[in-house]
Order: structure tokens, then sequence, then C-alpha cells
């Protein structure tokens, strides 16, 4: 009797750069890069002293992008120890940045401001534990283009009309409730462990070099990619309904058919133009003939991996000139590359590629090899995840210091206001005259005549002559010889003890 549902565990072995896009970008005002580490942040999550939190209003509302990117750089050690996300940066990115950030790029000719853009396309991510991930969607999107391709293939490859993709899609596999696909489910490939990312330039190239040279017209674009050579970090359930029209085998099948063509072009391609390495496409080729795994192309990483294979079948649209009309051609003219700086060339990386295995029983011991000898993240991840623990601890420290002085403040400032709510006319007088000595910042002296022992002398006899005896005794404990001598300098022999018979005669009757 058939299983009504048999499910599958699928590994996945990234082989190159796989981004894939989610809407998000990293910003300037999110993000800080230390070293060739990136850091992610939430702004609110800041602990600001007041000083701190008044320069980043003010930038705010004075719409200065740049003074709040410089603000955010200059607080770098406390958006580290809130970050909740970091990524491996390509060195010339993390020079950029540095020499970038919070700076103009240039003037207009009416004065305004250009802003450099640093924002970063952020790949897919969980949104508990922020760890990059691939969604199953993308990968049945990618298993329905190669099945799409078999039954294209199958007709004899007749040409593609502009609209015709959608009554081809309903005639090879369904649309909807009746696609043949229904019955086939990829969970989403979430990382197994931590799962390593890295920000690239994404740079154009043209496929055939003209008179103008060999870089495509489309500006160089950052994105954080799923980092390549991850061994079988990610993990799917394949899930098989009984009534599937597809079994694993098809599916292995079709995958290998489509994408190790697509692949073989390409690479032969870019190493024609010296783009790529050839040892990294040599050990690609001997990875794609390993037994039990299939190639496929995900994310981001040009039209070509994505349509009808063949030519003349005219489905990629391509921008001609300026003032030109649209034209389409069997495939692109440009291809995207991942590199480490804009100005790269040579030992570029293609975008994309990964290794799928289904229901390994053991490792795979030539996979894993080149696995372990991939590049790997400059950063110690131990080292930064116990250094953002100490900056975090002493985080909290001084936010506690701060919200304990608060309170103590506060407290002072309520027992100000009812010590004062409790007091006479005459006792907020020697109060506001306590205050002003404490707040006197140059010290005075008496042979030059001080403010403070004039007024101080003028108070006292005012109490004698007209106030009872609470409020003189009231002076006599607010204003004292100690009070006056830490703002004044008793130079004359008689000042002291001119003063000590002031605050006597308040006392005697």
């Amino acid at each position: 009797m058939k299983q009504f549902m048999q499910t599958h565990k699928v590994y996945l072995t990234p082989l190159s750069p796989i981004h894939i896009g989610c809407g998000e970008d990293f910003e300037p005002t999110n993000y800080v890069i230390d070293g060739t580490t990136l850091f992610n942040f939430e702004p609110s999550q800041l602990v600001l002293n007041e000083r701190e939190k008044t320069e980043l209003v003010n930038a705010i509302n004075r719409l200065d992008l740049l003074a709040i990117q410089r603000f955010f750089l200059n607080q770098k050690d406390k958006a580290i120890a809130c970050s909740y996300h970091f990524a491996d940066v390509s060195d010339g990115l993390a020079q950029d940045y540095k020499s970038r950030v919070g700076k103009v790029a240039q003037r207009e000719s009416d004065g305004n401001k250009v802003i450099n853009n640093l924002s970063i396309e952020r790949t897919a991510f969980l949104p508990v534990h922020h760890l990059p991930y691939i969604p199953g969607s993308g990968v049945k999107g990618a298993v329905a283009t190669a099945l799409l391709d078999q039954a294209h293939q199958n007709k004899n490859n007749p040409k593609v009309g502009v609209k015709d993709h959608g009554k081809l899609l309903k005639e090879y596999i369904g649309e909807f409730e009746k696609s043949k696909l229904r019955y086939v489910k990829f969970s989403d490939f979430t990382p197994l462990h931590h799962a390593e990312s890295k920000i690239y330039y994404a740079l154009n190239f043209k496929k055939r070099v003209s008179k103008t040279g060999g870089v495509g017209r489309a500006m160089a674009l950052r994105r954080e990619c799923i980092t390549a050579g991850q061994y079988r970090t990610f993990k799917s359930d394949l899930t098989l309904m009984e009534d599937s029209f597809y079994s694993i085998s098809d599916l292995q099948k079709s995958l290998n058919a489509f994408y190790l063509p697509v692949f073989r072009k390409e690479m032969e391609l870019l190493q024609s133009r010296n783009l790529v390495s050839t040892q990294y496409l040599k050990s690609i080729e001997k990875l794609c003939s390993l037994p039990n795994v299939v190639l496929i192309r995900l994310g981001k990483n040009g039209a070509d991996s994505k349509t009808y294979q063949g030519e003349n079948i005219a489905q990629i649209k391509i921008m001609g000139a300026k003032g030109s009309p649209l034209v389409f051609k069997d495939s692109s003219t440009t291809v995207w590359l991942a590199g480490t700086n804009q100005a790269q060339q040579s030992d570029l990386l293609p975008f994309g590629w990964a290794l799928l295995e289904f229901n390994p029983s053991s490792d795979n011991e030539m996979l894993k090899t080149w696995c372990n000898a991939q590049p790997k993240s400059k950063f110690d991840r131990s080292e930064i995840l116990a250094k953002r623990e100490a900056q975090k601890i002493e985080q909290a420290r001084l936010q506690a210091e701060a919200e304990e002085k608060r309170l103590a403040e506060q407290k002072a400032a309520e027992e100000k206001q009812a010590l004062l709510n409790s007091l006479s006319d005459n006792q907020r007088l020697v109060i506001d005259f306590v205050e002003k000595v404490q707040n006197t910042r140059e010290r005075q002296a008496d042979n030059t005549g001080s403010i403070l022992l004039k007024e101080a002398q003028a108070l006292i006899e005012r109490a004698v002559e007209n106030w009872d005896i609470s409020e003189r005794q009231f002076v006599k404990s607010q204003i004292t010889v100690e009070l006056l001598k830490s703002k004044v300098d008793f130079k004359k022999k008689d000042t002291e003890k001119n003063v000590k018979k002031w605050l006597n005669k308040l006392v005697t009757e």
C-alpha cells in the first residue's frame, strides 16, 4: 500500500554566495562596522546619557542624516553591546565605510549635499535568531523552473512569446490548486547551527568585451550573502503526498538536467573572460559529479538560470541605450558576480549555487573537505560574543548607576521641596542664600570686599532685629563659618571672630 505522505530530509551546502532578497536593508543608522565585522543593532536599545540623547534628538530634528551617521559611529561600543546580528565584511567595503560614513559624497552646483549611499541589501533571515535561512518557496520555485524547462524541451523547445509564460505554466504543471507541484512541499531551509554571512559587492560585467570595456553599466550593489563552504548547514523536510506526480528521483534528475548545463555554460564564459578562478570552477565541477548530490541555483543571480534554455527563445528583456526601445533576447548581455571591492575584475564568485543532498546516510567526505578548505570569517565569533557580553555588563552597570543617581536626585528634590513647603518666608530667604553660596564658582576674599560676606552680615542683622527666636536659630544652623569659608578666603585676622559674633547675636535674647 502506498504511503499517504513521505517525508525526506534534505541538506543544503552553499557553493557560492547566496543572497535571498527580503526587502530590508542595513543602513548606517542601524549598523556599524568595526574592523571587517558588521554589527546590526536597534537604535532605540542604545543606553545613552542625557547629553547624548539631546545630541541625537537635535540631529534628528534638523534632519541631518550625516550627523546621525556620525553619532552612531561615535557610539560604536554601545552599538556593538546591543547588537543582535553580525556578519563578515569584505575588505574593500569595510574601507569604503570607514572613509565615507558621515561624510558628504559631493556638492551639487546649487550647494546641496549628496550623501554617500551606504545601504546594504540584507538576505532573508529568521526574525527571532537573526540567522540567514532559505525559504522553502524559493527552492520550490527553482524546482518549478527545472520542470518547466524539461517539459518545454520535450516539445522541441518552441519559441516563447513575451506573454506566453502563463499559458505554458498552466499547460506544463498547472496553476494554483491544479498544479502538479501542490503535492510537493519543502519546509524552509533553516540552519542547524550558526550560519555565517558576508557582505559582498555585486558587480556587473558584460559577457562580451566591447570597445568601451568589459564592465557593465549597472552600479555596484552591496549585498549580504550566505557564505559558501558551510557543510550541510541548512536542512529542510521535503514532503511528497500520495498523489504526487513526481518522485524524489524525478526531482533530482530534473534539477541536474537543468542546472548543470546552465552552470557549465556560464562558467565557460566567465573563465574565458578571466573573471573567475579556474581552480574554483574545477573544484565545483568535481563536487557536482559526486553521487547523490543535486545542483541548484537560488536567490538573486541574474536571469539566465530562471528562464527556458535554448536559442531563439527571446524571453529576457534587455534595456537598450537611452532612447532605444526594449528588446527581448534568449540570454542576458551581462552577468552579476560577487567581489570584495568595487575595482575587482578577477577571482570573483558567481551568485546562488548550492548542492542538495536527499536523505544522506553518511558524511560526504569530499564535500566536507572542500568546505573546510574555503575561506572562513576573519572574526572570532566567541571573542566577539565575549566582548559584546562584557560591554553589555558595563552598559548595565552605567545604566544602574545613572538610575541610582536619578533616584537620589529625585529624592533630594522631593525632600527639598517638602522642606521649603514647611518653611516660613524668612527661612526661605536663608535657604536661597545658602544655595547662592554653594553655587558660586569663583572664590572671594574678605580683603577685597566679599559680596557674600556683606550679604551674610545683612541677613543676620535683619534676623536679629526682626525675626522670632525659631527663625534666628534656623539662620544659625544654616549660615555657618564653614559654609562661608567654602567660598570666601578669610585673610583678615578678625574676620572669623566677627562672623562668630554675628551668629552669636542670633541666639542672644
